[in-house]
């Protein structure tokens, strides 16, 4: 037996039990007289328009193009916008404030080669900065080293 089956067995009988209630309930006068039905005003009510919500377009959503025009043209990175910056830096390495963080001249070495670039050691770096980049290390600006010659 379904939820519905159920449903029907139930509210059939029950709304003919509420049906004989609310008919035996009509108000009557003392000597037994029923009492006249209220009377129902007419009054019409002013229509009030529905508020219409307007909501700015989506910008993730593209509008498709009508067949045979082109799309409008893709936002372009300013030139010089992929080539990093590159520094040279000589110096003594110092370690972070975080284990395993070194830096140098205020640059965080990203990928130091551990048998050249230690804490301690003076060295001559060519450095991509890439300050895109983030890092656990809580200082310096991220770099690259791209070449490295200890001193």
């Amino acid at each position: 037996m379904t939820h519905f089956d159920v449903m029907r067995r139930v509210s059939v009988p029950l709304a003919i039990v509420l049906t004989a209630a609310l008919a035996g309930c009509s108000a009557t006068r003392e000597g037994g007289d029923p009492l006249p039905a209220p009377s129902v005003s007419t009054a019409t009510v002013p229509a009030v328009p529905s508020p219409t919500l307007t909501f700015p377009p989506d910008p993730t959503v593209q509008p498709t193009p009508p067949p045979g025009r082109d799309p409008s043209p893709r936002p372009t990175k300013p030139s010089g916008a992929n080539t990093p910056k590159v520094v040279s830096v000589t110096g003594t390495v110092t370690e972070g404030v975080e284990p395993g963080c070194l830096l140098l001249d205020n640059y965080l070495l990203i990928n130091a080669p551990t048998s050249l670039v230690y804490a301690g050691v003076k060295v001559r770096l060519t450095l991509e900065v890439r300050s895109d980049l983030v890092s656990t290390c809580q200082q310096g600006t991220p770099a690259m080293i791209t070449s490295a010659q200890r001193l």
